[in-house]
Order: C-alpha cells, then sequence, then structure tokens
C-alpha cells in the first residue's frame, strides 16, 4: 500500500473537519523545531497577510494583482496554511473575484496564530 502524502492526509483532515489553519508540524520542521524562530515566522506573516490582501485589493492591474496573490501564497504554504494557499493560488488567475473568500480565511488562519501566542 502507498504512503499518503502530507496533501492527501492534509485533504482528508479538511474533509473531516479535523483541519487546523497552520499545519504546525509542517512549520516545526521547516524551523528545525525552533520555537523562536517559530513565533518570528508567525509574526511576520501576521503582518505581511495583511498587506499582501490590501495591495490585492488596491491593484490597478492585474500583474499588480497576481503578485500579491503569488506572495500570499508563498507566505501562506511556508507556515502550512494550506487552505489559504490553496484560495491564493486561485486569485492568481485572471478574473477571480472573491476578496471575500481571501480576508476570511486570512482572519481565520490570524486568528489561529494570535490564539497559539496567547497562551
Amino acid at each position: 500500500m502507498p504512503m499518503a502524502l502530507k496533501a492527501d492526509v492534509s485533504r482528508a483532515c479538511r474533509k473531516a473537519g479535523m483541519a487546523k489553519p497552520v499545519d504546525l508540524v509542517h512549520l516545526s520542521t521547516l524551523t528545525m523545531g525552533d520555537r523562536d524562530l517559530e513565533q518570528q515566522v508567525l509574526s511576520i506573516f501576521l503582518s505581511q497577510s495583511e498587506i499582501y490582501v490590501k495591495s490585492w485589493k488596491q491593484a490597478q492591474n492585474p500583474d499588480t494583482r497576481m503578485r500579491a496573490a503569488h506572495s500570499l501564497k508563498g507566505a501562506s504554504r511556508g507556515i502550512g496554511a494550506w487552505e489559504l494557499a490553496e484560495l491564493a493560488q486561485e486569485a492568481e488567475m485572471p478574473g477571480f473575484s472573491d476578496i471575500e473568500a481571501i480576508e476570511s480565511e486570512v482572519a481565520r488562519v490570524n486568528d489561529y496564530i494570535r490564539s497559539l501566542t496567547r497562551q
């Protein structure tokens, strides 16, 4: 039997309603378990994610929107915010207009991050 890929596990968790907005195992792997670094990365994401959304909304042309969405996608993948990364990937496409979905998922991810730092 083939091994499940991380993406398969993530999809199954989302489908079952068990997925967290941020994959902390992924983040820990990237930071080699350094908790201080994890906090720094999450803190940077909090501010940058809002900047990317604002940039997307204020963009005057499709290229600027695509770059903002691309940056949000990369940042989301970096912390393991898979659902947000998928939405941001959709937002890279011409004609995407569901910024409310992006804003909602950014808020969900950022609320989750803030809940981690309050502990």
